[in-house]
This record gives C-alpha cells, sequence and structure tokens, in this order.
C-alpha cells in the first residue's frame, strides 16, 4: 500500500488521440522525458548528417560548372556584351535613383544593380544541376520524412512502455504526458523554415560589407575599364584612321582606313580581355567557389538549425496540458 501511495498519477495523451491515465513509479514522467530527449539528441545528429550529405551532394555539380562559367564571363566576345549590359544596368539604376530617392545608399543600389547579369548567367549556368527536381527543397522534404518517422517510433516505443503501467482511476493528474501534441510533423516546418535557396545564400552572405557576388565582380572593372577606353579613344583611332585613309586614296581609302581603325580598336581590346582573363580569371573563379561552400554550409547549418528547434519544441510540448474525454 505504501508503495501505491507513493505512485505517480500519469495523464497519458497518445498519438493518435486516445488518452488514459497510470499509475507509475516515482520518476516515471520524468524518465520518459530524458528518454525522449536522448532520442532527440541522435535525430539531432542524424538530421545534421543527412542535411549536410545532401548539400553536399546537390552543389558538387555546380563546383564542377565554375571552370565553364569563367569560360562564358572571360571569353572576348562574351565579355565585351557583359561590359555594356553591365554599363546599361548602372546607367539605368543612376537615372531611376536621380528620379526616385531611394532607402539604400546609392552606390550600393549601383554596385547591386550591376552585379545583376553575372549573377542571372551563374544561376543559369552553374546552379541548374542544383535546381533540379526540386532543388534542396526535395532534400530538405526527404530528410523531413526520415525524421517523422523516426520519432514516430520513439514515442511509439514509450507510449508501448506507458500503457503497460497498471491503470489509474481518472481525475485530477499529478503529470501529464502528451505524445499527440509531441507528434506533431516535422516536415512542413522544415519547408518552410529551412533556407533552400543557394543564390540566397550566397547574395546574403559577405565577408566585407559587400556580398560574394559584389566582390565577385571586382575583376569585371577590368572590362568597365574597356567600355571607357573605347568610349574615349577607341572614336579617335577610327576617326584618324579614316582620315588618313582618305588623305591616301579619296573615298575607296577612307573606307580601308575605316576598317583598319575597327580592327585596331578590336585587337586592342582583345588584348586587355586577355590581359584581364590572365590576372583577374582564377581569383573569380576561386571567389565563386568560395561562394559555393559558403552556401553549402549555410544550408546544411540552417536546416540544421530549424530541425533541432523543431525537435525542442516536440519535447517541450510533452507538458502541453491537456484533458481526457
Amino acid at each position: 500500500m505504501a508503495g501505491a501511495a507513493r505512485a505517480e498519477t500519469l495523464l497519458v495523451i497518445l498519438p493518435g488521440g486516445a488518452c488514459t491515465h497510470h499509475a507509475a513509479p516515482p520518476g516515471t514522467a520524468a524518465a520518459t522525458r530524458t528518454a525522449l530527449a536522448e532520442e532527440a539528441a541522435q535525430l539531432e545528429g542524424f538530421a545534421a548528417r543527412l542535411l549536410g550529405d545532401a548539400a553536399a551532394m546537390r552543389l558538387g555539380p555546380a563546383r564542377e560548372g565554375v571552370p565553364y562559367f569563367g569560360d562564358w564571363a572571360y571569353g572576348w566576345v562574351q565579355s565585351y556584351v557583359t561590359s555594356y549590359r553591365i554599363l546599361a544596368r548602372g546607367l539605368a539604376e543612376l537615372a531611376q535613383a536621380v528620379a526616385v530617392e531611394g532607402e539604400a545608399p546609392l552606390a550600393a543600389r549601383l554596385a547591386e544593380e550591376m552585379a545583376a547579369p553575372i549573377r542571372e548567367e551563374f544561376r543559369a549556368r552553374v546552379l541548374a544541376p542544383v535546381l533540379r527536381d526540386g532543388g534542396f527543397g526535395a532534400d530538405v522534404a526527404h530528410v523531413g520524412a526520415a525524421l517523422d518517422a523516426a520519432w514516430g517510433q520513439a514515442l511509439a516505443r514509450q507510449a508501448a512502455r506507458l500503457a503497460a503501467l497498471p491503470p489509474a482511476a481518472k481525475g485530477d493528474a499529478a503529470q501529464t504526458l502528451h505524445l499527440a501534441a509531441a507528434a506533431a510533423p516535422l516536415t512542413p516546418v522544415l519547408l518552410a523554415e529551412a533556407p533552400t535557396d543557394p543564390m540566397a545564400m550566397m547574395a546574403e552572405d559577405g565577408a566585407d560589407s559587400g556580398s560574394v557576388f559584389l566582390r565577385s565582380m571586382r575583376p569585371m572593372a577590368a572590362r568597365l575599364g574597356a567600355v571607357a577606353v573605347r568610349l574615349s579613344e577607341a572614336g579617335s583611332i577610327i576617326t584618324a584612321s579614316g582620315a588618313f585613309g582618305y588623305a591616301l586614296g579619296g573615298f575607296p581609302g577612307t573606307a580601308v582606313g575605316l576598317a583598319a581603325g575597327i580592327g585596331a580598336s578590336w585587337a586592342i581590346d582583345w588584348l586587355f580581355n586577355r590581359l584581364d582573363a590572365s590576372l583577374n580569371r582564377a581569383a573569380f573563379e576561386d571567389q565563386a567557389l568560395e561562394a559555393i561552400a559558403r552556401a553549402e554550409r549555410r544550408l546544411a547549418g540552417g536546416a540544421t538549425q530549424v530541425a533541432q528547434a523543431a525537435l525542442a519544441q516536440r519535447l517541450a510540448a510533452l507538458d502541453t496540458a491537456g484533458v481526457c474525454r
């Protein structure tokens, strides 16, 4: 009788919603919470490993695409076109800034807008394999399903252990174990809160005042320099060549001179681009790889933190007040 007097009276609300009263040895509720906390800790490690592997596998093809992205960025014709695209975006943003005063500093807005062509091509050329088949969001959903299954099994084991305890009369329970509240699915929380877009991670991540992609644009400044040279000097070269040709051979000489001036201008630009690539391409690709590595860590780490918080919430839900109907 003395042992029965010291017994805990538990109200157990099962994952299916049914509830029962049990007379349990002292410390049973605390032992149940401790056992589930240990299960949750193991699942946190399980989630971290799965999400880390998923991020590494998902972004692996992106690393392979970086050299091809370098080919695109530093190809003579393409870099010629890209330099004008960057300049046009900057001028458009500058014109808009004059018309409408924004909250962000003008320099930051210009840099962000001028970086857009590089980011767009990076997404299309490097991140395309990463975004297929649902992207990292699909991986998060798979991990969430695995966590839900494992957590459900842990709750089922505790429910079976508690069900074997002797019943107690209905009434005010000393302690409640709300297994149904703790069984809320984890997958929806992961999908709603975990980061899944590597490009967003790269845009947000900054080792200094600018993002990785703004820093990656710095080698492209040489292309903007080439544009400035072309606009200021190329015209005079072509004009001078045309005048020289006219002096030598009249109008036919002018055509030859203009063609020679255009060729000389393009030759200078080609040499400029080759020098730019030799000086800056390696750094450009290294920064792209750095951005991918940072995005990989942030995707895995951010999703793991969401999983940890969700499991902690499920543990706290064990103490949710409940009434046995």
